[in-house]
């Protein structure tokens, strides 16, 4: 007989005795990530407005990501998906539920159409502390994700700064997925 027991956005999900899964949900809001991208590029800005010497042009009003962007923010967030999902190994990836309605209750301003929701089915040894630097980490993708995009033809040194964080951050990702309650099991290896 399945038990289930709802935690804030795990759900764990046991059958029988032995096999007893957690199902982690993260939700990452088109207002959230885009307010992480506004805020990175503004800081960018700022930085290289300082650094532009008196009666040169500043790149400020360039190299923010505001508002008049939206369009670009959806193409390039939606983007960033696709990339974290090439990431994550397939054994973790979990369905969407139909009954979804109760995750969403957290976000006042949620929305199917825009914003993302992860589901990922991890196994029993896996310990609900690394859930939070899990979700830190593939927001982290997501911002920097952008960011790189934005500054490509803008301006290609910060690009390449963003762009070399996105691979550590994700390799970040997948070793916080592989770790476990407990020793690993290995098995004998005979000649």
């Amino acid at each position: 007989m399945p038990c289930k027991k709802q935690l804030i956005n795990t759900k764990h999900i046991c059958f029988q005795k032995f096999k007893c899964v957690m199902i982690i949900i993260l939700i990452y809001t088109d207002h959230n990530i885009f307010s992480g991208v506004k805020a990175e590029t503004s800081y960018l800005a700022e930085r290289r407005f300082r650094e532009t010497p008196n009666g040169e042009a500043s790149m400020f009003d360039e190299l923010v990501f505001d508002e008049e962007y939206q369009i670009m923010f959806k193409r390039l967030f939606q983007q960033a998906h696709s990339e974290v999902m090439k990431y994550i190994p397939p054994q973790y990836l979990k369905d969407t539920p139909t009954d979804i309605d109760e995750v969403y209750r957290e976000f006042a301003d949620f929305s199917q159409d825009n914003d993302w929701v992860l589901y990922l089915d991890m196994p029993s040894g896996f310990t609900e502390q690394y859930r939070k630097s899990i979700d830190i980490k593939i927001e982290q993708f997501l911002i920097d994700y952008i960011c790189w995009r934005w500054l490509e033809t803008k301006s290609p040194p910060d690009a390449a700064f963003y762009f070399a964080r996105l691979e550590p951050t994700m390799r970040d990702v997948l070793r916080l997925l592989a770790r476990r309650k407990g020793a690993l099991k290995r098995t004998p290896n005979f000649p």
